[in-house]
């Protein structure tokens, strides 16, 4: 029985329109109708403040319409609230990419891992400084995206992004605010190979410098030196784990 009435709280809520037998079986049909709309509001809202921009370029009427399929397809995985956003990217992006203009993949893409930064845990506590001997601690949430767009930028008004290949690193500020900052392809495969965590800082540098065919000369090191010295300073980079002696 109680699972019963579970199923048909889920169908009320989550349903593309509550059915006759489910709101009977619930009793009190103005009151589910009034809780479903509640519900499905506050999940909206949600949305609509971490894709805020990717609603503003393809509408209120299309956005609202992603929001009610995916809740057709059943409620939502997870129990809180700052995850719900990543559901619906998972389940829109792929339709966006066939409905919308191109780069609004890309836009939902961006909004969504710069909230996913901005919502990360707690920043993990390395066990030594920063080295090359030891295994690199990168703060919580750091994403490496590629983008065929440059929706870190406003849009130009009416035409929306030219295409323009474009490499980024978002982390979060001690302010909590995503920061968005332009990579090249070797400082991109190094800051995933760093986010891993499974060799030391010197054999990934040594990995990604062969797989880009780069000689490590001294102008390869002041490079690499200025990366990780910036990547430090935005606390980026925390420090290391030192290898068992």
């Amino acid at each position: 029985m109680l699972a019963d009435h579970a199923k048909a709280m889920q169908r009320v809520c989550f349903g593309a329109e509550p059915s006759k037998a489910d709101l009977e079986l619930l009793g009190s049909r103005e009151r589910w109708l009034v809780y479903r709309d509640l519900v499905r509001t506050r999940l909206s809202n949600v949305i609509g403040v971490a894709l805020a921009r990717t609603k503003s370029a393809i509408g209120d009427e299309a956005f609202s319409r992603a929001i009610d399929e995916w809740l057709a397809t059943g409620s939502p995985r997870t129990r809180y609230l700052r995850y719900v956003p990543s559901e619906l990217a998972e389940f829109a992006i792929p339709i966006w990419q066939r409905t919308e203009a191109p780069w609004v993949a890309d836009l939902a893409g961006y909004e969504i891992a710069a909230w996913e930064v901005r919502h990360a845990p707690r920043n993990p506590t390395p066990s030594a400084e920063f080295a090359f001997d030891s295994k690199p601690v990168l703060a919580a949430g750091v994403k490496v995206l590629r983008l065929a767009y440059p929706v870190q930028n406003e849009p130009t008004p009416n035409t929306g992004y030219a295409p323009d290949p474009t490499i980024l690193c978002l982390y979060r500020d001690k302010n909590h605010r995503t920061i968005p900052r332009k990579l090249n392809p070797l400082a991109a495969d190094l800051l995933e190979a760093w986010r891993a965590a499974d060799q030391t800082v010197a054999e990934s540098v040594q990995q990604v410098a062969a797989a880009h065919h780069a000689q490590i000369t001294p102008v390869f090191i002041e490079k690499l030196s200025t990366l990780i010295a910036d990547s430090i300073q935005r606390g980026i980079l925390l420090g290391g784990h030192s290898p068992p002696s």
